[in-house]
Order: C-alpha cells, then structure tokens, then sequence
C-alpha cells in the first residue's frame, strides 16, 4: 500500500520535532551536569572529606538554579555547616 504525501509530510514534521525536542532536553541535561560537576568539584577542593551522602543528594538535583545557589554558598562558606542544604529538588 502506497503511503499518501499528507502522510510523508506529517511523519516527517513529527521525525523533526521529536529530534528538536531530544536536542533540546539533552543539552539541558548536559548543563545540570555540568552544574553538578562544578559544585563537587569546588566542595571537595574547598572541604576535602565530602559525605557520600551529599555526593549523590547533588547528583540527583536537576534545577540549574538551585545548583548555581549552592555553588555561590560553598564560595563563601567555611565549612559544610555553613551550608543551608534545602532538599526541595531532589
């Protein structure tokens, strides 16, 4: 059975958007990582002996402003108690 051009030009549309969608979601998922990457990094440069625990609490944040918020209070903090670690976007 021969498909009919709407049909092509539809499927394709839809080819084209899931693709543009699934760039999208994976550069902002690369962003988070990147975050998350940065504020371990600077964690383990600044304090040395992190909690594991911490380490995967960050690995599981997703909002890129909540992670910019935390890597901004390490800057400035003396120790991990300075640190208001909130919990609300794990």
């Amino acid at each position: 059975m021969q498909e009919s051009p709407f049909y092509e030009i539809v499927l394709q549309r839809g080819i084209e958007q899931g693709t543009k969608q699934g760039m999208e979601r994976g550069i902002e998922q690369g962003g988070v990582r990147a975050k998350q990457m940065a504020l371990l990094k600077l964690l383990h440069h600044q304090f040395q002996n992190v909690p594991e625990t911490l380490t995967t609490w960050i690995q599981t944040l997703r909002d890129p402003d909540h992670l910019d918020t935390l890597f901004e209070k390490t800057l400035n903090a003396e120790n991990l108690e300075d640190i208001e670690w909130e919990t609300h976007d794990a």
